[in-house]
């Protein structure tokens, strides 16, 4: 595992886009989740937190943290805090993509939230980072683990909201999150009134669409019996019956029109599923949002928070 101090200094390159556009969808009709209580936790448990300083860099105060999550199990985390800022703020909590790591997105996104005092967490999902178990590959190649890398990640997030109330240091949350860590934090927002506005990039709904046309999950292309079994099982965590929920809180999402791994179908259900006020911008691009336009959605995305959020900057 690479330190903090070492991700912080590589800024992953973000992704290439030819066409940017916006695209205004109807308001989603409204539906509740078939099992609305999927995503619920006993948020009396005790968090039995840790916080230790890890490093530092001119704008940002890192911690590691842990905290129990889902199911009892330790969930490692990365706090950090605008330098010099000891008053309570905004925050965002960030979720990564699939094989991703919480360092990875503080290596691309701490000092940029800091500048702008902002405190960023991020915790590390199921399988992934510290957590590596059978390792995320496998666990998506699998039904079960795949269901749970999802519901138990999204309660785990939730707990990571509990910990920062805990430590009394957000008066406002914010949510961003780039294709696994968007799927999980559309259903995040539908879940959890605590997160004011969501920013999510490259992700989808609607499994039978998504399993049918993508090839990350479940060994890919789905048809017949597998994909009716696997769109039984994900159904109660499909994003489609959660983004709506978020019921008058902002939600800001971003797709690319040749977008193999998140299919543009998959990702309009989502766009459709969510209620207003919403923002959707397309780009004639793939799922790693290559330049030269992937710095116009980074633009949209500081500008959508800024407002939602009531950023200084």
């Amino acid at each position: 595992m690479r330190s903090p101090m070492t991700i912080l200094r590589v800024l992953l390159v973000a992704t290439a886009l030819i066409t940017l556009s916006v695209i205004a969808l109807p308001a989603a009709p409204d539906a509740a989740p078939p099992n609305p209580t999927v995503f619920d936790y006993n948020a009396g448990a005790p968090l039995r937190a840790t916080t230790r300083p890890e490093a530092e860099t001119d704008l940002t105060r890192i911690f590691k943290v842990t905290f129990r999550g889902a199911e009892g199990q330790r969930v490692p985390a990365l706090l950090g805090r605008p330098t010099g800022g000891s008053r309570r703020g905004p925050c965002v909590l960030v979720g990564h993509p699939l094989t991703g790591s919480k360092e990875e997105e503080f290596g691309e996104k701490a000092d940029a939230y800091a500048a702008r005092g902002v405190t960023m967490l991020a915790i590390d999902a199921r399988y992934h980072g510290e957590r590596q178990g059978i390792g995320p590959i496998r666990a998506v190649a699998r039904l079960n683990t795949l269901y749970n890398l999802f519901r138990l990640t999204v309660i785990d997030m939730r707990r990571a909201l509990d910990y920062l109330d805990s430590r009394g240091i957000c008066d406002r949350i914010g949510y961003e999150g780039r294709s696994m860590g968007g799927f999980m934090g559309s259903m995040l927002i539908g879940a959890d009134p605590r997160i004011k506005a969501g920013a999510f990039l490259v992700s989808g709904a609607d499994w039978r669409v998504y399993l049918t046309r993508s090839w990350v999950m479940l060994g890919g292309n789905l048809s017949g019996a597998r994909l009716k079994a696997a769109v039984r099982k994900l159904d109660p965590i499909d994003p489609r019956h959660w983004i709506g929920r978020a019921g008058g809180r902002a939600v800001f999402m971003a797709a690319g029109r040749i977008d193999d791994a998140t299919p543009f179908a998959s990702a309009r259900a989502l766009h459709r599923a969510a209620r207003q006020p919403k923002q959707v911008l397309v780009y004639d691009g793939g799922h790693d949002i290559e330049e030269p336009h992937g710095a116009r959605v980074r633009r949209a995305v500081a500008a959508f928070l800024k407002r939602h959020l009531n950023l200084r900057r």
